[in-house]
């Protein structure tokens, strides 16, 4: 996909973070702040505008890469997480090529929980498997893991692998700073999980 051309008031886009709902994009949400790549356009957002931003995302749906709409949308951020941008990853791609792109991932809690000695990092994959997603989840496990399978899919498809960070939120600051080029910060990593907020997700019509 050829890089899309300056466009007048284009708002300053720097990371797009198109993993889907539950795959820790609110403790990502915070990352991104904390390494200074707010503010983060996210759901809570497009809650929060009224129902004025949902309009201009199902413009977009029905017009297709509509650039102009999109900057509209997201003028004053730095940042794109979760519903509904991570539903037009094309035309995000499309309208700011030079943004850093990252896929969060769901742990293989398979590995994790097979392992005879598991690590410190595995030991907390399953633990947060198991407090955040199975206990909130209305759906079947292995409904949601075939969505998840579709989804990195087609975004890895659509994004060179050297333009993105396929990235699990309990790997901690060095790689997402790595891939940043900032400096690690000085505080843990934070894990965030708001039940509230994925109940919000869930009430929100799909857009795709």
């Amino acid at each position: 996909m050829s890089p899309s051309t300056q466009r007048p008031n284009q708002p300053s886009v720097r990371a797009i973070c198109l993993g889907l709902s539950r795959t820790g994009t609110t403790s990502m949400t915070k990352a991104l702040e904390i390494l200074g790549y707010g503010p983060c356009y996210q759901t809570f957002t497009l809650v929060s505008s009224g129902g004025n931003d949902f309009t201009k995302w199902m413009e977009i749906y029905k017009k297709g890469e509509d650039l102009k709409t999109i900057d509209s949308i997201l003028q004053g951020y730095s940042s794109v997480l979760d519903i509904p941008g991570v539903n037009f990853p094309k035309a995000l791609y499309r309208a700011y090529p030079g943004a850093k792109f990252i896929l969060t991932l769901i742990p293989k809690m398979e590995k994790a929980r097979s392992a005879k000695e598991p690590t410190e990092s595995m030991k907390v994959a399953a633990d947060w498997w198991d407090q955040h997603i199975k206990k909130h989840l209305e759906i079947g496990t292995e409904h949601f893991q075939s969505v998840l399978l579709r989804h990195n899919e087609r975004i890895q498809n659509l994004i060179p692998a050297g333009e993105l960070l396929v990235y699990n939120v309990t790997e901690g600051w060095e790689p997402l700073a790595q891939f940043l080029g900032v400096p690690i910060p000085e505080v843990p990593f934070p894990n965030v999980n708001s039940t509230q907020s994925y109940r919000m997700d869930r009430d929100l019509p799909p857009l795709q």
